[in-house]
């Protein structure tokens, strides 16, 4: 059963974070050193997974699933977004939970999970959620915990990660492939990011005090109504709209796998809190401990919430 395969999945990621936890205990490390194996993960890893992604051949077939995963994450994220606002409203969420509860860590907890289970091949749909939501990463999101009312084009474009996907994609579209060597070198520093990103976590959690979980009283709201807005996206928002696309653009005629398409596509959506709602936070002056907080919570709760989602999907 899928659900079971995700949970061993997850679990095994939870193993890696455990040994980002253990290394700072011990002395090894300190926590802030997690800033250096962040910034490969940015700058390299991440890059090299978006990058290698396209490489795929160009199909008709390949080129209408895209274009439906692309539609699919345009919704979902206008979905999350417009719930997490509903949310806020009823429950007087402030700007850090309210971004928290709408951004999920749709690349780093997502990709290695797709690849794992699904195979490296639909990694390229993740990596199309994750463009789209990097749009809105750094307009919306950017605007809405800065206070700012002012888009910058140019931070958009000249993201590393928005580069990589661009130049992947457009090495798509020209059927260019890679040699052999730098291909594989590339998807060996991509199958880096889920133990990176789990290290980092790790490292992170481990400098949490009691003090600081007992000063954050509040802090089941957004861990539940998380929680709460993604089991609405899976059960009622996201199936119902994915059942409507899949009869107007009849993906079931160009994949015989199109439940796992859907996948593929929804998985993004049940992760975490995303770890960008932390870092605008300390950015623009708001509480980014507790924005590290709700993040390493989600983080906690998403071991048992999505696999939970998916076989309720698959009911």
């Amino acid at each position: 059963m899928l659900s079971l395969i995700l949970f061993q999945r997850i679990a095994e990621l939870f193993v890696i974070i455990f040994f980002g936890w253990l290394i700072v205990k011990v002395g090894i490390l300190k926590s802030e050193d997690s800033r250096c194996l962040s910034m490969i993960l940015l700058y390299i890893i991440a890059p090299s997974v978006f990058f290698n992604a396209f490489q795929i051949e160009r199909t008709p077939e390949v080129l209408a699933m895209m274009a439906f995963s692309a539609v699919l994450a345009l919704i979902s994220n206008v979905l999350l977004i417009l719930l997490g606002r509903l949310s806020a409203k009823l429950l007087h969420l402030d700007v850090v939970e309210e971004a928290s509860i709408i951004y999920p860590n749709s690349g780093n907890m997502a990709i290695p999970l797709v690849s794992a289970i699904f195979g490296t091949e639909w990694v390229v749909f993740v990596t199309l959620y994750n463009m789209i939501q990097n749009l809105f990463v750094w307009t919306h999101c950017r605007m809405f915990v800065s206070g700012e009312r002012k888009v910058s084009l140019r931070k958009i474009l000249l993201n590393i990660n928005i580069l990589a996907i661009l130049a992947g994609a457009l090495m798509f579209f020209l059927n260019i492939q890679l040699p052999g060597i730098v291909h594989n070198a590339l998807t060996s520093v991509g199958n880096m990011i889920g133990p990176a990103a789990m290290i980092i976590v790790g490292m992170l959690m481990a400098d949490l005090k009691m003090e600081d979980l007992r000063a954050y009283r509040r802090i089941w709201k957004p861990t539940l109504f998380r929680l709460v807005v993604t089991l609405m996206l899976r059960l009622v928002v996201l199936p119902l709209a994915l059942v409507l696309l899949a009869k107007l653009l009849h993906i079931s005629a160009l994949n015989p796998q199109g439940e796992t398409l859907v996948m593929t596509a929804l998985i993004p959506a049940f992760a975490p809190a995303a770890n960008v709602v932390a870092q605008f936070s300390q950015i623009y002056g708001r509480d980014a401990k507790y924005a590290g907080l709700i993040n390493a919570v989600t983080m906690l709760g998403c071991i048992v919430s999505m696999p939970l989602l998916i076989a309720v999907y698959q009911m």
